[in-house]
């Protein structure tokens, strides 16, 4: 008689250290260091811009900012008169956001932001607590049986008809398909078309065109980038926990020339590229947006 095999199970992948995220981290990778080291905090890039008109602070709102990194949106949220808390598990985003509360002169008179140092997916609030939650370049950061937590963790915490506001780069469906089967193999073509023409230098070649089967990344988003998401995967694993999807959009932050501005041909050419590798104007409207965009947004509404 064969012995009866017991079901395997799979253990949960193991979270990214905290000490991972370092000020060096938060001061040279995460989009907006620029901003934030010339203004204190002061000044918002288009991305966190659009974060906050999508999440609307006004005051009396309840608003709970999850990894609130350098803790502009806390901040900003609060010069608005909404009770803002920051959460974050990384002691060094806790670190820079203060140091940014403490140098704001422009608060007087408001209430002050919170800053606490917190899991997102053990999250240490009273039910129903929060108006609005925004989880920002969060979800790329954490494996999915922590990103289900998480949401499981902001269904208890959000009001009944609270929203959630999520902004995830890269977009999977981009990375895997639009570029590793399109705009790569374009690439290839011009690399091609620039060596036969002896053409080679600061536009073609493979640091501007590259050829890899992914699109090139940095140490961090190498290591850190855990579990990117399509908008079918992220609407998935809301719907699974009862939130209510309002809208998914692709909107991108507005991109600076490539080169520097003097090299006015160069970036002229690059534009022009860009229609044909990216389908340029036309990818930024539906339906190709969706497979174009490196850029995913949410708003979902706890039902």
């Amino acid at each position: 008689m064969s012995e009866r095999s017991e079901p395997t199970t799979h253990p949960d992948p193991v979270a990214i250290d905290q000490a991972e995220y370092t000020d060096e981290y938060f001061l040279s990778a995460v989009e907006g260091h620029e901003e934030f080291r010339a203004s204190g905090g002061h000044a918002l890039t288009p991305r966190l811009r659009r974060a906050l008109q999508l999440a609307k602070p006004r005051p009396g709102m309840r608003l709970l900012d999850i990894a609130c990194g350098r803790g502009e949106i806390v901040s900003h949220s609060a010069r608005l008169g909404a009770h803002a808390i920051g959460i974050d598990y990384a002691q060094a985003a806790l670190g820079l956001a203060q140091q940014s509360l403490d140098g704001d002169t422009a608060r007087d008179g408001l209430a002050r932001p919170g800053l606490v140092r917190m899991d997102a997916t053990s999250l240490a609030f009273r039910a129903e607590a929060f108006d609005v939650a925004l989880m920002l370049d969060f979800v790329e950061h954490v494996h999915q049986p922590q990103l289900e937590r998480a949401f499981g963790q902001l269904q208890h915490a959000l009001k009944p008809g609270g929203r959630l506001i999520i902004h995830t780069s890269p977009n999977r469906r981009f990375e895997e398909i639009t570029y590793r089967h399109y705009v790569r193999n374009v690439h290839r073509l011009v690399l091609r078309i620039a060596r036969l023409l002896r053409l080679q230098g600061r536009l073609f070649n493979k640091l501007v065109l590259p050829t890899d089967p992914l699109p090139p990344h940095n140490e961090y988003e190498r290591r850190l980038h855990v579990n990117p998401q399509s908008s079918a995967s992220l609407r998935a694993a809301l719907e699974r926990h009862g939130f209510r999807i309002e809208r998914i959009d692709f909107w991108e932050p507005p991109h600076g020339p490539f080169f520097d501005p003097k090299r006015r041909w160069d970036n002229v050419l690059l534009q022009l590229l860009d229609v044909v590798r990216f389908l340029r104007p036309f990818s930024r409207f539906p339906p190709l947006n969706r497979w174009f965009s490196n850029h995913i947004w949410v708003v979902a509404q706890r039902r």
